[in-house]
């Protein structure tokens, strides 16, 4: 009897040792993925494209099925603002984790790069001045590149052709097909991408790509216009209306979107998206048609300053999911990458990631005078409250949270908040160093600098390769 019941006993373990595994899958309860040590990092500049026109963030219009699956599998947030509200800062911030005061590369009508000597266009463009990133700033690229990683960069737009600097540290840049104001199209950003990935090579890569279709003018491919606006709202010929153009913009998107699902379809076909750390960023959002006005790079209202901020970690790796309420800016990409890749975070990095609970953000531009007729334009945005001033003396209170179309200027009926953020705003402005004095030992930033950044969440100081390793895994 005792032999039996032994039998029966290992009959049983046997089975559940065979069957549980099995019951677990059919649940969904499979063993979590062992961690990627050293992922894949894809970073998608979706260039001029607005937080709100993503089905993500609640738009109706199917402009970016992909971009929205992508996002669910990781996190995206709501609260995502950029640094500057044109191509050339903004993209900087994101590569070395500063804001354009620090990082140098900004408009200038003394600069010496100039526009229309990159691309063709009309011999006013020639008024169109800049200068690039500082000589001594050390992008995200580099870091990676000297840690072993492959580096390349596929982009689209103007300002992004090698010669205003953003190209230092990626072993591969290219910015072929760039010869107007129309840039390249997502087609080619994506085929490009795609073969740069085929390339043999064992080492782990940082891939770079700029998609530049939502950038003005709007031609998007008719498929594409069928696709997301209605038959009576699609234009024939140019867009002759503000609801015309607002239709192509969308298309636009959904253009971009589409591409970037073969790049993604690509990975998953290689094997490459399990193992592969992406983020998908906009460098600023766009006008149309609020406070009377189209475009961007001249002023700091929401619909410039609002980006999508999409990551999707490798298979295994913890951190955040879903929609995040905590305010991220462009810039935190450089600290996020370089702790996933278990790097140390420079001294005098003006970001964080996670971001700091409570952390306001900030933003400036700086229009041409030709552009910008208010002058120099700084932001702060705190909770509820955004606060922006102008060089013409503008002094603008919002609550973005009653009043997301910053129609009401409330900085009269409630001058506490407006001092409040003003004293915040000038405090952070005055704690910037210029470009001379931010690369290199945190010794070159001043003690009372470090403090000031400090206490607005701003300043990271330098960890050590083992603290970095060490940090618990980010999204």
């Amino acid at each position: 009897m005792e032999s039996l019941r032994r039998r029966i006993a290992k009959v049983v373990r046997t089975s559940l040792r065979t069957s549980l595994p099995l019951i677990a899958a059919a649940l969904g309860c499979s063993e979590p993925a062992p961690r990627v040590e050293r992922p894949h990092f894809l970073v998608l500049s979706l260039d001029t494209t607005r937080a709100d026109r993503l089905g993500i963030y609640g738009y109706e219009r199917p402009t970016s099925p992909v971009l929205d699956r992508m996002a669910r599998e990781g996190a995206w947030y709501e609260r995502a603002y950029t640094t500057a509200t044109w191509t050339l800062p903004s993209h900087a911030s994101l590569f070395t984790g500063k804001f354009p005061t620090s990082h140098g590369a900004r408009y200038d009508a003394e600069g010496p790069l100039v526009l229309g000597s990159e691309i063709r266009g009309p011999e006013s463009w020639k008024q169109i001045r800049a200068r690039g990133l500082a000589p001594d700033e050390h992008t995200l690229a580099e870091h990676l590149q000297g840690a072993g990683w492959r580096t390349g960069g596929v982009v689209a737009g103007p300002w992004l052709k090698a010669v205003f600097g953003l190209s230092r540290g990626f072993e591969h840049w290219d910015d072929r097909g760039i010869t107007s104001v129309n840039g390249r199209p997502a087609a080619s950003v994506t085929d490009a991408a795609i073969a740069w990935i085929d390339g043999a090579s064992d080492r782990p890569f940082f891939l770079f790509l700029n998609y530049f279709d939502p950038h003005t003018p709007f031609y998007p491919p008719a498929p594409f216009v069928a696709e997301v606006v209605p038959p009576e709202e699609r234009p024939r010929g140019e867009a002759k209306t503000l609801r015309e153009r607002s239709a192509l913009y969308d298309a636009e998107i959904r253009a971009m979107d589409f591409h970037i699902g073969r790049l993604l379809d690509h990975l998953r076909a290689r094997g490459l998206y399990d193992s592969t750390f992406v983020v998908a960023v906009a460098d600023h959002g766009e006008l149309l048609g609020e406070q009377n006005a189209n475009g961007h790079g001249n002023s700091l209202y929401e619909p410039e300053l609002r980006i999508p901020f999409l990551v999707k970690p490798p298979r295994g790796d913890g951190g955040p999911r879903g929609a995040q309420s905590a305010i991220v800016q462009i810039s935190d990409v450089f600290p996020m990458v370089l702790a996933r890749a278990g790097l140390p975070i420079p001294a005098g990095t003006q970001a964080a990631f996670p971001p700091p609970p409570e952390r306001p953000a900030f933003a400036e531009v700086n229009p041409l005078p030709r552009f910008g007729k208010r002058g120099d334009w700084r932001a702060i945005v705190d909770g509820e409250w955004k606060y922006l001033e102008s060089g013409a003396g503008d002094r603008l209170l919002f609550d973005v949270a009653r009043d997301p179309a910053e129609t009401e200027n409330l900085a009269a009926a409630q001058p506490d908040v407006a001092a409040r953020l003003r004293a915040s705003l000038e405090s952070w402005i005055a704690a910037l160093p210029p470009p001379s004095s931010t690369s290199g030992d945190a010794t070159n930033v001043d003690d009372a600098t470090r403090r000031a950044l400090e206490s607005l969440g701003y300043l990271h100081e330098a960890e050590s390769p083992q603290d970095a390793t060490q940090a618990p895994a980010t999204p």
